[in-house]
């Protein structure tokens, strides 16, 4: 009988792991008849994102008025303001179990990209390597927006 029991224990935290990691990795979505991912979020963690990408957005502005300029201190500050320390700030736990593993991949390398735009303005690296470093990681919006849609539910 215990070895029936135990049996039924492993096999319900086998599932409940499984479970878990499928949730991780794929995340809560759905495919989007347009083609891309649907990810469903309830509407403060859709705001949430939405609100991440936007300071994103505006960090690429003022970085690129920054580069005409020539301005390397404004440069480094707006990365700073949406680099890898922004990404730590805030519970995001939930939101991160919604969240595709791609799509978190991408996120951190879009906060990885800001840390190397702000650590090349602070190295004092060429504008043209600073505005190819800015050209690259527009890469990575390109891909998310063409990739991920927010669904409310």
């Amino acid at each position: 009988m215990r070895s029936k029991i135990g049996l039924l224990a492993l096999a319900l935290w086998v599932m409940t792991l499984a479970g878990a990691v499928t949730l991780f990795v794929r995340g809560h979505t759905t495919t989007s008849p347009d083609g891309p991912v649907a990810v469903i979020l309830s509407e403060a963690e859709r705001d949430m994102v939405l609100g991440e990408m936007r300071g994103m957005l505006l960090a690429i502005a003022n970085i690129t008025t920054a580069l005409a300029r020539e301005d390397r201190p404004a440069i480094a500050a707006a990365a700073k303001a949406v680099g890898t320390a922004h990404a730590a700030e805030g519970d995001r736990a939930a939101l991160m179990l919604k969240l595709p593993l791609e799509f978190k991949r991408s996120a951190l390398a879009m906060h990885a990209g800001f840390d190397k735009i702000e650590a090349a303005a602070r190295d004092v690296k060429s504008i043209a390597e600073i505005t190819a470093l800015v050209g690259e990681h527009l890469g990575l919006c390109i891909g998310c927006h063409a990739g991920y849609r927010f669904t409310v539910r």
